[in-house]
């Protein structure tokens, strides 16, 4: 009796599934938000300004911004998207993934937990906490320098904010080894399929 062997490709494609989803989940992480927010307390001297920022690593779609403070809730500024807005001693600027608060005049009222509702590609909520201090003899010097210093602060968080090449490596060698599993899914399967008969005596 003559018998064909079976050659089973079932490990090869399950290896193969597996590669494409970790592929794909690579290539979903590139569109997340990962936000990179001002440390969670801010403490400001009464008279100086105040920043606070949140940045992404995609666009904003649009920034709401509401404050918690002596027992009351407001909200500062709802569902911002990109552009300049300024209100009652609040300025938020929003611009492709930086969103910056800020208030130049920091008084007793600015201070309580803000809380930040953020919308790229996913959403986000942050707290962050404003502390507004008497000020000391040191404080009450002009701060002219540290004002215009507050762009530098933007740029080295939105640098912090952008994703790391080891995620494009990593998507890269897995787009090099896929063909060379179909290779060998091919080479696998042409073989099979050449007749190997075996006697059985």
């Amino acid at each position: 009796m003559l018998t064909r062997p079976v050659v089973s490709t079932i490990p090869t494609l399950r290896l193969f599934s597996i590669l494409l989803m970790v592929v794909s989940l690579n290539a979903q992480n590139k569109s997340w938000d990962r936000p990179i927010c001002t440390e969670n307390i801010v403490s400001v001297p009464r008279g100086r300004p105040a920043v606070m920022s949140c940045n992404i690593s995609n666009t904003f779609t649009d920034v709401t911004i509401q404050l918690t403070a002596h027992g009351k809730d407001r909200t500062i500024f709802k569902k911002k998207p990109q552009g300049n807005f300024s209100w009652s001693g609040w300025e938020l600027h929003v611009q492709g993934g930086q969103a910056q608060l800020v208030i130049k005049d920091a008084q007793d009222d600015h201070r309580g937990i803000y809380l930040w509702q953020l919308h790229g590609r996913q959403r986000y909520y942050r707290n962050i906490t404003l502390n507004v201090s008497e000020p000391s003899n040191e404080d009450k010097v002009t701060d002219t320098r540290l004002f215009t210093s507050l762009p530098d602060q933007v740029k080295s968080s939105q640098l912090e904010a952008k994703p790391g090449t080891l995620m494009g490596v990593i998507i890269a060698v897995l787009a090099l080894g896929v063909p060379g599993i179909l290779a060998l899914i091919c080479y696998r399967h042409c073989r099979s399929q050449k007749p190997h008969w075996v006697r059985r005596f």
